[in-house]
Formats: C-alpha cells, sequence, structure tokens
C-alpha cells in the first residue's frame, strides 16, 4: 500500500492537506491560518490498519517523510492489534525518516461538545490552550454546491454496496437494476473479496450521477419508510421537475442512504463550529474546526468506527502538530475491552514532536455527567446526540443514557428535552453490553436518595435487557445461532453489515 508525498492547498479561508493513500485520496481542511505539519505521520497512521487488514506492505512516495519515533511505536501497535484479532496482520513499513518537529505551541484536547470531552476540559482546562472540534466522525459533509456527483460523495462504500447488492426495499432494487453491468461486477468483486478495485468509487460515482441527472425518482411508494429532510420536502412541493430536478434527487438520494451518501449541505456543522467556538472564546480557548475523509476511507475497507477512532484521531493531533494532544476516554479502567482509542495504545501513536494522551479513563460516565453538572456553561453547551449534532434528541441511546443520570440527580438546565416517562424508561430497547453498563452506572447517579419510579423502570429495563442476553447465549452455546439467523432471515438483515472490528466476531 503506498502513500503519496502529502500535498497542502490554501483556498480562500481552507488549508486542505492531502495524500493519495491505496488510490483513496484522504484529506483534512483546517483554518487557513492554522499552522500544519508536512510529514506523512498523519497518513501513515491513517493507513496501517487497512494495510494491516490487507496484510500489504506500506510504503512511501519519494519525499514523504516520517519520525523514528512513531515507526518504532508502530511495532508495538501492531503487536497489539494483530493480538486483539488476527485478521490483523503484521506488516513492513518502508519509509523515508526525519524527526518530526513542532508545528504549534500549547496543548489540544478533542472536543465534541459530548460528555467524555466536556469532562476531560474541566479537567484540563489550565493546560488547554485549544479545542478540536472534526466533522466526519459523527456527520460527514462534502460541501460543493450543486456539481456532478463525484467519488468524494461517498461516505461509506462498504455499506452502500451491502444496500444495493442485497436490497431491502423499493428503491434499493431501484438503483441496482439501474446500475451499469461493469459497475454491478465491480461491487461484487469488492463485497467477495474485501478489496476495493482500483476506480471502483469512480464507477460508482458515474452511475449515480447518471440517475441524478436522469427523470425524477420520486415515487411515494419508492420512498416509503424514508425520513425526508425538510429541505427535500420543499423542493417537493415545487415540483419534481424542472431546474430543480437534480438538487432533488440528489437530496433524495442523501435522505435515503444518509450514512452512505454524504451530503453538500454542511450548515449544521457550520452552526455547530459557531456554537463550539463562543464556548472556547468564553474561556480563554481557541476552537480549530478540522473537517476529514478518513471515516469514508476506513469504511472503504469495512473497518467499524469503533475500530478507526483512535487513528483517527491520532492522525489530526499529529497533522496539527501541537506538543501535546488530549484524547478524552470513551470507558473508563473498570470497562477496557480492545478498543481502537484505549489508554494502551493511543500514547503509541506520539512522534517526537507530538506527545499524545488518554484522558480520562479513572471516570465513569455517570461521574462525568456529575461532574459536569457543576459547570453550568459547560452543562449549557452539552451536544451528545447520535441524530444531530446541534440538538439532543432525547430519543437516542446516548441522549437517554445522558438523561437519565441527570434526572436521578435531579439536575435541570440541559439541553435537552422532557425525559420520557418511567413507562417509556421500561420498554426502552438496550443494544449492547457496553450501553447497558452505562445504565447501570446510573442507578449510582443519586446514592442514598429515595429508589423514585425512574429508578424503576430502568432497573426493570436492564433485567429484561439480561434476560435478552442470556437467551442469546444460550442461542450461541447450545443451538449455534440457529434462532438468531432465524429471526434475522424473517426480520430482513438487507440494511445492516458487520463491521471488522477490535475483536474478531463470536
Amino acid at each position: 500500500m503506498r502513500i503519496t508525498r502529502p500535498e497542502i492547498l490554501d483556498r480562500d479561508a481552507i488549508r486542505e492537506i492531502s495524500a493519495v493513500i491505496d488510490g483513496f485520496r484522504l484529506w483534512y481542511r483546517v483554518p487557513r491560518s492554522c499552522a500544519v505539519s508536512g510529514a506523512a505521520d498523519p497518513f501513515l497512521a491513517a493507513a496501517m490498519l487497512p494495510a494491516m487488514l490487507e496484510g500489504r506492505k506500506l510504503t512511501f512516495a519519494p519525499g514523504a517523510s516520517a519520525s523514528p519515533l512513531l515507526l518504532r511505536n508502530l511495532e508495538t501497535l501492531q503487536d497489539i492489534h494483530h493480538c486483539w484479532n488476527p485478521a490483523f496482520k503484521v506488516i513492513p513499513v518502508e519509509a523515508e525518516t526525519a524527526p518530526a518537529r513542532p508545528a504549534n505551541d500549547g496543548a489540544l484536547s478533542f472536543f465534541s461538545g459530548g460528555v467524555d470531552s466536556s469532562y476531560t476540559f474541566l479537567k484540563k482546562q489550565r493546560e488547554i490552550t485549544h479545542l478540536v472540534f472534526a466533522q466526519g466522525f459523527d456527520f460527514f459533509a462534502n460541501p460543493g454546491g450543486t456539481g456532478a456527483f463525484s467519488a468524494e460523495d461517498l461516505a461509506d462504500l462498504s455499506q452502500l454496496a451491502f444496500r444495493l447488492l442485497l436490497p431491502a426495499g423499493a428503491l434499493s432494487a431501484y438503483l441496482k437494476g439501474s446500475l451499469s453491468e461493469n459497475t454491478r461486477q465491480a461491487l461484487s468483486d469488492y463485497r467477495s473479496s474485501g478489496l476495493p478495485s482500483p476506480g471502483l468509487e469512480a464507477l460508482v460515482a458515474r452511475d449515480l450521477e447518471a440517475l441524478i441527472a436522469g427523470p425524477p425518482l420520486w415515487e411515494e411508494k419508492r420512498f416509503s419508510g424514508v425520513r425526508l429532510r425538510p429541505g427535500t420536502r420543499e423542493l417537493l412541493r415545487s415540483g419534481p421537475g424542472g431546474e430543480n430536478a437534480h438538487r432533488l434527487n440528489r437530496s433524495l438520494l442523501e435522505d435515503a442512504f444518509p450514512q452512505e451518501i454524504a451530503r453538500r449541505d454542511d450548515s449544521a456543522y457550520r452552526e455547530s463550529v459557531g456554537r463550539n467556538a463562543r464556548f472556547a472564546e468564553s474561556h480563554g480557548k481557541t476552537l480549530i474546526p478540522v473537517a476529514t475523509n478518513h471515516y469514508a476511507f476506513g469504511y472503504r475497507y469495512n473497518l467499524s468506527r469503533n475500530l478507526t477512532q483512535g487513528s483517527a484521531l491520532a492522525s489530526i493531533a499529529l497533522l496539527l502538530g501541537f506538543p501535546l494532544a488530549y484524547v478524552p476516554a470513551a470507558y473508563s479502567y473498570s470497562q477496557l475491552t480492545p478498543l481502537g482509542s484505549h489508554p494502551l495504545t493511543d500514547p503509541l501513536w506520539s512522534n517526537e514532536a507530538v506527545r499524545i494522551v488518554h484522558e480520562g479513563a479513572e471516570a465513569r460516565r455517570v461521574d462525568k455527567v456529575a461532574r459536569i453538572a457543576g459547570s453550568g456553561p459547560v452543562l449549557a453547551n452539552l451536544r451528545v446526540c447520535f441524530e444531530d449534532m446541534n440538538r439532543n434528541c432525547g430519543r437516542c441511546a446516548k441522549c437517554l443514557r445522558t438523561m437519565i443520570p441527570l434526572a436521578l440527580m435531579g439536575i435541570s438546565g440541559a439541553p435537552f428535552p422532557p425525559l420520557p416517562p418511567p413507562k417509556g424508561i421500561r420498554r426502552m430497547r438496550i443494544a449492547n453490553d457496553i450501553e447497558s453498563i452505562f445504565l447501570k452506572e446510573s442507578l449510582d447517579a443519586a446514592p442514598g436518595a429515595p429508589k423514585g419510579a425512574i429508578y424503576r423502570a430502568l432497573r426493570a429495563c436492564i433485567r429484561r435487557f439480561e434476560r435478552q442476553k442470556l437467551a442469546r447465549d444460550l442461542d450461541k452455546v447450545v443451538l449455534g445461532g440457529m434462532l438468531r439467523k432465524a429471526y434475522l432471515r424473517r426480520a430482513g438483515s438487507g440494511a445492516f453489515i458487520t463491521r471488522i472490528d477490535t475483536k474478531p466476531p463470536y
């Protein structure tokens, strides 16, 4: 796997740093006023896991240099990831070397306004000089007007290929039938091998642009179950034809494939940057917004977000070149399991100029919420939602596991809608063990307080999850997963995909 020499392009108020890795142009965009490193270290961090998955040597184009310290650390990083999941093979890395030099002064901390980053901010406020807000992790946009659909508009190639080749609805079936034979064959080869062929993204983008530029896609039955944005509905009201036809078709596909196709509209990101910039300024800090297509790169190889989070944040820290970079911990030491961002691995992404610190693992999520509740400005800025980076929906798992401990502690003033009634909490679906752990912690939110209806409803919800988990474990061990397979066949599994994670599947 080859990494080209990084290129830096200044355009208007934006500075873009990019390199081509295995035919994919990986980019980062920062304010033009922000100094960056010109070394290959950020792209080396991004490329390591895909190269290990494919078992391919990592090489660099002439003039692209890497840090000797980072190269030594990669030996241990590879050993850890191979031990966690043998699908990742230990590979050689060949590069010109040059010690890294700082690009900026001070200390940065990654900041989304969520629980983990807000806690780290409160804990390390005196040391932190800059907050880094990254777009392209939970939400990905590729603004560019109304031009043709391009390869860079593909946010999740592996999931899109899965949904097109195994259509679970009328729209996916229609799109599959509209693809050229070459594109369908290339997607089929990609699905069977897991390896993107040269030009695959361009083939898919060409066919999707032909659909967008063609007749109106809108049919009510075809888009049944698709949640349309207000802007899409407005375009529909103006009629599916005419000068808005291209915009409408594009908007419809973005709504139907919100994770797979990047939105051209990045207004939500810009709103979030403004809010967090005001928060940073009010505390005497500077916000650095960073946009990237790093997760589109990882999804190209079907790597999970859970796996690539550490390398993604490390690549940004290495790019910005601050001497100290804090990565807020998502889990406490008592919850540790193989994770992409982990106290074992995060520091190993450091080079001579940048020391990366995994921070905050001494506290559970409920402890972090309690600390945040003691700071009015930080609490008012708290945003945790899966659905919207600017408003907490109050329905998703991240919202509920924050709202419940706040309610049990009797804290008001947080930017959330009203908590569902106890009956709704009792019926709440817990998706996995980590969510269960976070909700169990919430039972400790108000020690010594009377156990009210919310507490009892949450405890009943957790007990139901534990019974279901016992049934799933028995199905795995005794029946070999037969019941789960039967359920998936009946429910239809076309919209889901199994990512390659830090650990092999059961």
